[in-house]
């Protein structure tokens, strides 16, 4: 109940807060990214006409399933459309690759799960479709209170790429990262809660002496704690120039050098590890075994599930839990946190009702009842205040354990505290640049982290070198 009502709570503060993502985002100040689509006012569905429209995603398995059953109910709904959906293999930027691809043949999909970043690569090609004039529509559109009816953060970044306030995007499975840990651990040890790195790695060390073969310490995404970790350093990655609105690409600086090797100390002394430098393993599965190598991670709240998903049985019965927190900071003071996870966007097309079917699919996977059905068992927020009055939502949460005795129930108790931690901790989400190098630059920072992180250095001046090197290196490789 206790935890029921600081939800109800956090989202009462939550509506009070004014939108965020208000900053000027723009790349070309001077026009809009992409024309809007004149839709005239009496556009509606022809349901005489079948259409066929197309659905790229890259979700994990449950989540793939559970779109499944949507479209079922969708098509159920207009019988005149098909929806065909195709996942990806391999990861988001595997898919944005293909789409990149797949868009000079004019054979995108009509509707995709796309990062916002990766919607910039795809307008330099012009071929999102700006969603404006369908949102606007009376026939078909949403009303002033349905959009309102959207967390005013995840809606802003859907139209964060040019002055003209050209929407390209609506917000689906949006999450965060948190703070996991062996609950049990922790209580046994009497480690309290970490809310800055220093407190992490202190934690580490004296994990380290008791479990000398660990890695105490995991993150899951270098690109993550490269953008995030310079946020809470204060040191430049991305940003627009004031003068002409477009992105630059500015992480080649030594203030992002120093936060890299606060890192970088703490792999060389075995206090931590990456998802690339764990052989592309979550750390999850490092955490949730007989003989933990990790106690304590960083992950996406939209993972939240695989905190205890395959699990062996023995282990949970053994007392094991795990304790979600916000992710600390550098200090108290400046403990900000990504806002991450796809928008669905639409791709334009020669025939206005496969743009019409489209933009219906998704106004229904984003509905209320949707976001909260999909959220349930993922741990990505529900994206509409609505959402958490549906009668899926608050049978959910009064059906909860704050005791569980199974692993689903785990998993169902933890879910909801992720998604509270979303909640509570809005006001210091942050998304960085959107621009067509934007999804270039986040790659590469990752992999520049783990070349650094992955490099024997005899000496404090070889490393700078090295450091120096792989930066340049990987500025002129984004931006020639």
């Amino acid at each position: 109940m206790k935890k029921t009502l600081l939800l109800i709570m956090a989202l009462v503060v939550l509506a009070t807060v004014s939108a965020c993502g208000s900053q000027d985002r723009s790349v070309d100040s001077a026009a809009r990214l992409v024309e809007w689509y004149e839709l005239s006012e009496e556009a509606q569905l022809d349901t005489s006409k079948d259409t066929t429209i197309t659905f790229w995603h890259r979700m994990g398995a449950s989540s793939q399933l559970l779109v499944q059953e949507w479209i079922q109910e969708f098509q159920a709904m207009y019988p005149n459309i098909t929806v065909i959906e195709e996942k990806a293999a391999g990861d988001y930027t595997a898919l944005s690759d293909k789409i990149a691809l797949a868009i000079p043949a004019g054979n995108q999909p009509d509707i995709s799960e796309s990062y916002p970043d990766h919607i910039a690569r795809y307008a330099a090609a012009k071929a999102p479709l700006a969603l404006n004039n369908f949102i606007s529509n009376p026939n078909i559109g949403l009303t002033e209170e349905e959009i309102n009816d959207f967390l005013p953060g995840l809606w802003a970044e859907g139209q964060s790429y040019d002055n003209e306030g050209t929407i390209l995007s609506m917000p689906f499975t949006k999450s965060s990262e948190a703070f996991f840990y062996n609950e049990t651990y922790f209580n046994e040890h009497g480690y309290s809660v970490p809310t800055t790195w220093d407190e992490v790695f202190a934690i580490a060390e004296d994990i380290k002496q008791r479990e000398p073969e660990s890695y105490p310490f995991g993150y899951d995404s270098e690109d993550n704690l490269f953008i995030t970790a310079s946020k809470q350093w204060g040191a430049p990655y991305t940003g627009y120039n004031e003068e002409t609105g477009a992105g630059e690409v500015l992480f080649n600086n030594q203030e992002s050098k120093d936060m890299v090797k606060y890192f970088k100390d703490k792999i060389d002394d075995g206090l931590m590890i990456t998802r690339s430098l764990n052989g592309d393993a979550y750390n999850s599965d490092s955490m949730k075994v007989a003989n933990p190598k990790t106690y304590m991670y960083v992950g996406s709240t939209g993972g939240t599930r695989y905190a205890y998903v395959g699990m062996p049985q023995e282990v949970f019965d053994s007392g094991y839990r795990v304790g979600v927190a916000p992710l600390p900071g550098f200090s108290k003071e400046q403990s900000y946190q990504i806002q991450q996870g796809p928008n669905i966007n639409l791709f334009k097309s020669n025939d206005e009702q496969r743009m019409i079917a489209a933009w219906l699919f998704a106004k229904y996977m984003t509905s209320s009842e949707k976001t909260a059905e999909f959220s349930i068992p993922s741990g990505y927020a529900p994206i509409r205040y609505s959402a958490y009055q549906t009668e899926t939502w608050t049978e959910y949460v009064a059906g909860i354990s704050e005791n569980p005795t199974t692993i689903n129930q785990a998993i169902a108790k933890l879910v909801k505290e992720a998604i509270e931690i979303f909640l509570e901790n809005e006001d210091i989400f942050f998304t960085s640049a959107v621009f067509n190098l934007s999804s270039k630059t986040r790659s590469e920072v990752g992999a520049l982290l783990v070349k650094i992180f992955a490099y024997e250095a005899a000496t404090e001046a070889e490393l700078d070198a090295y450091i120096d090197s792989q930066y340049q290196d990987s500025f002129d490789f984004i931006t020639n």
